[in-house]
């Protein structure tokens, strides 16, 4: 190994506090998923990434991430599809832009047609199917075949390079791509570019040939290539935020080989990656609260609790995860603490507005405001704890969080057709191409609460996206093909999974060839108070079907909807959040009993409370016992969950915001 090559790796070794890959809000998953959003936000007018081999390898990264997107998630890879469909010729040759009038040309034409055959295998698009068709005709003509000897073009350099190098000697093959990567990007920008582009071959070389390789580091340690390997690439591109600055192509080779490091990180011992982060907090320990006939009475001694609770888990009115600061986990404990000192009657703590000034400054220039990572969750959360405070300094971050709640909004600006488009009119994380349901409402209540009207563009775009959830064929007639090939149909119960086609409770085969997504209790709670801000009076069809459901599935013992035998707990996962959801959903419908169809009409409100303080401890807390799913088996997180579920539990609730 040459000096250079072992300073390279050595002082690469140095990065390493294990032999994670980790990266702020998401680990190197969250990375992933901001080069992508970036990525996205790159495509043409005319759906591509710029020229055939960029837009080919841009579809490739959505593909090949862990997300796995595929065509019919949305316009970022259809409309590439469609794109690089068209790029191939009635001959089956790929227009490059130039006539292959040299075997240099040829060459360079073929790589490029290699290219866009590897991208068109992800489609089943008619259009697509038979370009591929007759470029694989193409491939194997007497043109392409005996065409004459000529320098390997670059792109099929970086499309399918292989070292020549025994496994013995991987590690100083490496050489060449890691000084490179690791050197300033000005020193010499054309190879930084080629190792680059390259990546993905090579890391795919490595994993194959030398899945076990460990590579050295300054503290003799020998430490795995996914790791170290993955961390170069980060730093190379100063990920994330570097990724602003990278061409398009390269930035899809930089999330190829990302993935690729991911996917081959060695697995611990309970079957998870080691980057996956450490273990759940340690759930301190608690006297179960003994309850009495008086529900009211009960709630403030177990709400004056939870906020001695809470201020002892807090430092200057911030809360945090696993030794992390976390946008989010303050922003739901102060909007908790906020409102149930009002409905106690006290005046907030000082270190609850101290929190509160940190959330303002956590905004970022597009209105977000998050720590890194889940944007359209802490943003929406943040503006629920400054609309709770309703304090006339907080009016312009509240205002500038809806605008960036409506403009990652999938809608036309995107190239989102409502027609086509399963996720027109859906919210997800912020940097997560998907949509779902549960990003939905909570964006949905921020824009409630910042004082967005229900006849507002945004809040009627999402009706359409609400009904595509909803499992009811009246209202959701269009089966959604998904990326793994199955079709998914809407049901009859009128209940909500995670977004169309996807329900984290699972799928029912239907026996026909067809998949229904099982209805759970959270997200069709979800889908209710959707509704109702969004403007759908309770005598509407939509509203009254998901009704039926709550109905037919009333309980406040576990989430319905998941099938117990599919995990140990499975019934118990989110149920905080499910409680949390339910609040605010029946509150906003204004009902006050539930009537069963075994004809017992319900009192949620007494119900639920007496449910969450018969699960509470007298030492001011909750957390989830049965699941820790989510993260609910954090204290903090739990108590915020609950404290906001009680007091919509309480009638009248008071006003939140202005």
């Amino acid at each position: 190994m040459t000096l250079r090559l072992l300073a390279t790796l050595c002082f690469l070794g140095t990065l390493f506090t294990g032999t994670e890959l980790r990266a702020q809000g998401g680990g190197v998953k969250g990375v992933i998923d901001e080069g992508l959003a970036e990525l996205a936000r790159r495509q043409h007018p005319d759906g591509s990434y710029g020229e055939a081999v960029a837009t080919a390898d841009a579809v490739l990264a959505f593909s090949e991430s862990p997300r796995r997107y595929g065509e019919n998630d949305g316009p970022f890879v259809r409309r590439a599809i469609d794109w690089l469909a068209a790029q191939v010729d009635a001959q089956g040759r790929p227009r490059t832009g130039t006539p292959a009038d040299t075997a240099t040309d040829l060459h360079q034409q073929v790589a490029v047609g290699e290219w866009i055959s590897d991208a068109l295998a992800l489609s089943r698009r008619p259009e697509a199917v038979a370009a591929r068709a007759r470029l694989a005709n193409w491939l194997v003509s007497d043109e392409v075949v005996k065409r004459e000897s000529a320098m390997i073009p670059e792109d099929s350099f970086t499309r399918s390079f292989a070292f020549e190098a025994e496994p013995a000697a991987m590690e100083q093959a490496l050489g060449p791509m890691t000084q490179t990567l690791f050197s300033d990007r000005g020193i010499a920008p054309g190879e930084f570019a080629r190792w680059l582009r390259a990546s993905p071959s090579i890391l795919r070389d490595v994993a194959k040939r030398t899945p076990d390789l460990t590579l050295g580091t300054t503290t003799a340690e020998r430490k795995h290539w996914s790791g170290m390997l993955g961390q170069m690439l980060q730093r190379a591109t100063q990920a994330p935020a570097g990724f602003e600055e990278l061409p398009p192509r390269e930035l899809a080779a930089t999330l190829r080989g990302l993935t690729i490091c991911l996917e081959h990180e060695p697995k611990s011992a309970g079957g998870a990656t080691t980057g996956s982060g450490g273990g759940a907090p340690p759930t301190p320990a608690g006297t179960p609260r003994q309850v009495g006939s008086d529900l009211h009475a009960a709630y403030r001694e177990a709400a004056t609790s939870a906020l001695a609770y809470l201020a002892t888990q807090q430092k200057d009115g911030r809360f945090g995860f696993m030794g992390r600061e976390d946008g989010g986990i303050t922003a739901l404990a102060l909007a908790a603490t906020l409102r149930t000192c009002k409905r106690l009657g006290q005046e907030p703590p000082a270190w609850a507005f101290a929190g509160l000034d940190w959330i303002v400054t956590l905004q970022k220039a597009n209105g977000a405001i998050h720590t890194g990572g889940l944007a359209v969750y802490t943003t929406s959360a943040a503006v629920m704890a400054l609309a709770a405070a309703g304090r006339e300094q907080d009016r312009s971050a509240i205002e500038r969080a809806a605008l960036f709640l409506k403009v990652v909004q999938r809608d036309e600006g995107e190239g989102y057709d409502r027609d086509s488009d399963w996720g027109y009119g859906g919210i997800g994380y912020g940097n997560e191409l998907r949509p779902d349901l549960s990003n939905t409402q909570f964006g949905v209540e921020a824009m409630k609460l910042a004082g967005v009207p229900a006849d507002d563009e945004a809040m009627q775009r999402a009706i359409l996206f609400l009904q595509r959830c909803q499992n009811s064929p009246e209202f959701n007639p269009t089966p959604i093909e998904r990326t793994d090939g199955r079709i998914v149909t809407a049901g009859q119960d009128g209940g909500a999974g995670y977004h169309p086609g996807e329900s984290k409770a699972g799928l029912v085969d239907n026996g026909d060839g067809t998949f229904t997504s099982r209805s759970y209790g959270s997200m069709t709670y979800a889908l209710l108070k959707c509704y109702l801000f969004a403007g759908l009076p309770k005598d509407d069809g939509r509203v009254q079907s998901a009704l039926r459901w709550i109905a037919a599935n009333w309980t406040v013992e576990l989430n319905p909807g998941f099938d117990p035998a599919s995990a140990q707990g499975a019934e118990y996962q989110g149920l905080f959040y499910y409680w949390f959801t339910m609040a605010k959903a029946l509150d906003a419908a204004a009902i006050e009993t539930l009537s069963t169809p075994d004809g017992v009409a319900h009192r949620w409100r007494d119900e639920l409370l007496g449910k969450l303080l018969s699960v509470s401890f007298n030492e001011g807390f909750w957390t989830n016992q049965k699941s820790s799913r989510w993260m609910e088996e954090f204290p903090v997180l739990a108590t915020s969950y609950a404290l906001a579920a009680m007091d919509h539990c309480l009638p009248p609730a008071p006003p939140a915001g202005r």
